[in-house]
């Protein structure tokens, strides 16, 4: 019994004790002769070593069957490369997945995208019905006749320019006699030029009527349409000393 207590005490502490330093720290457990015996025994069995210091016996466990193998220590080693290794490949998958995650529920759910697909075919249907109305009520012309309408256009929209100069070069004519200004004018004779139209309406007014009427200061002929028209109307209102005479044909713009 004695034996294994101080076999199990040198092991524990694992440090060189004499006989009276085993003796003090089991606190009197057993005698100094006892523990001595007990030494000496353990010492002769090979449990533990016994080295003499002069004339002192000193007593240590033997430590062999505690320490690691080198061997062991590089097993450690290799062992910890294969996890650490495992552990980035599993961190890859990770972000991977969370990834694909994110874009999943970033995506509409089945429920919402029927929803959609149904109201896209609606309005798909929608859409066609209102195309081929349109196909039966509607006059389709060839890309040729398009062509020559906007020929035609651009052709009476420069006669148009051409001779709304000329009735601009007129009005100037009429005012370098005139005693007030030019806006007095037009508002006496309630004239509306293309720049206040364009004005109102905030676009370019495009040619959709032709008219080529007659005027002259006797009021025969056929009445004008268009910006001009006040004017051409109340051209006799005129003072007799200007010698205005209208021989036009009027593009008019609407």
């Amino acid at each position: 019994m004695a034996s294994e207590t101080v076999l199990k005490y040198l092991q524990d502490t694992n440090r060189p004790y004499s006989c009276a330093d085993v003796t003090i720290n089991l606190r009197g457990a057993y005698t100094k002769s006892v523990i001595q015996k007990t030494l000496d025994a353990l010492a002769e069995a090979g449990r533990i070593k016994c080295k003499l210091y002069g004339k002192q016996k000193v007593y240590v466990a033997i430590q062999s069957e505690d320490i690691q193998e080198h061997s062991d220590v590089e097993d450690y080693d290799s062992q910890i490369k294969v996890v650490t290794q495992e552990l980035a490949e599993k961190n890859n998958v990770l972000k991977e997945s969370e990834s694909k995650l994110k874009k999943l529920l970033s995506t509409p759910t089945t429920e919402t995208a029927n929803s959609q697909i149904n109201e896209k075919k609606i309005n798909i249907s929608r859409l066609e019905n209102k195309l081929e109305s349109l196909r039966c009520s509607t006059e389709v012309i060839s890309a040729d006749a398009k062509k020559a309408i906007m020929d035609k256009h651009a052709g009476l929209l420069k006669e148009y320019r051409k001779r709304k100069r000329l009735c601009v070069d007129m009005i100037e004519a009429v005012l370098e006699g005139y005693p007030k200004s030019k806006k007095n004018f037009l508002e006496e004779l309630c004239i509306e030029t293309d720049e206040m139209l364009i004005g109102e309406k905030k676009v370019l007014p495009l040619v959709k009527q032709i008219t080529y009427p007659r005027y002259n200061n006797t009021g025969d002929g056929y009445p004008y349409s268009g910006p001009f028209k006040q004017f051409v109307s109340q051209v006799d209102a005129i003072p007799k000393r200007y010698e205005v005479t209208l021989d036009l044909n009027i593009v008019t713009a609407v």
